[in-house]
C-alpha cells in the first residue's frame, strides 16, 4: 500500500512558509492560524480518504476533529469538507476525477495546503496520511 506522508519536515523542505490570508482563499481559517505549510508536489489518489496524526515523542497518534477541505475540480470554487473522526480518519465521498486544492486545519496546529489529483489510474489502496505540525 502506497501512502502519501505529509510531515512537518517534508512540508518545510517543500518550502513551507507562512502564507498571506489571500493565499487561503475560500478555505476555513482557524482562530490561531498563522503558519500554513504549502506542499508543492501534487498528490495522486483514487479517492479522497486518509488519516491525520500528530507527533507525540517518537510515535504518532491520531488527531480527531481536524477539518479537511478540498476545492475544485480545477477553477470551480465549491468547497467540500470532512471532519476527522476519533481515529483521525477522514473521507470526502464521490469526488470526481480532476485536480483539487486541499487544506487541513486544526486550532493550535500549523495548517497544511496543497494539490490532490484524483485519478482512476491511482492504486485503490493509496490514501493520504497527514502529520500536523504543532503551532510554533
Amino acid at each position: 500500500m502506497k501512502t502519501w506522508l505529509l510531515m512537518c519536515a517534508i512540508a518545510m523542505s517543500a518550502r513551507g512558509i507562512a502564507q498571506e490570508k489571500a493565499t487561503v482563499g475560500d478555505f476555513t481559517k482557524s482562530p490561531t492560524e498563522h503558519i500554513i505549510n504549502q506542499i508543492e508536489q501534487p498528490l495522486v489518489v483514487r479517492s479522497v480518504t486518509g488519516i491525520v496524526t500528530r507527533k507525540n515523542g517518537g510515535s504518532t497518534e491520531p488527531l480527531a476533529n481536524v477539518l479537511f477541505e478540498i476545492q475544485g475540480p480545477g477553477a470551480e470554487r465549491k468547497i467540500r469538507r470532512s471532519i476527522a473522526d476519533g481515529r483521525g480518519r477522514f473521507k470526502v465521498g464521490h469526488v470526481l476525477a480532476g485536480t483539487y486544492k486541499f487544506k487541513v486545519t486544526l486550532n493550535g496546529f500549523q495548517s497544511v495546503m496543497g494539490t490532490i489529483i484524483v485519478s482512476k489510474k491511482a492504486a485503490k489502496t493509496d490514501e493520504l496520511k497527514i502529520v500536523m505540525p504543532i503551532r510554533v
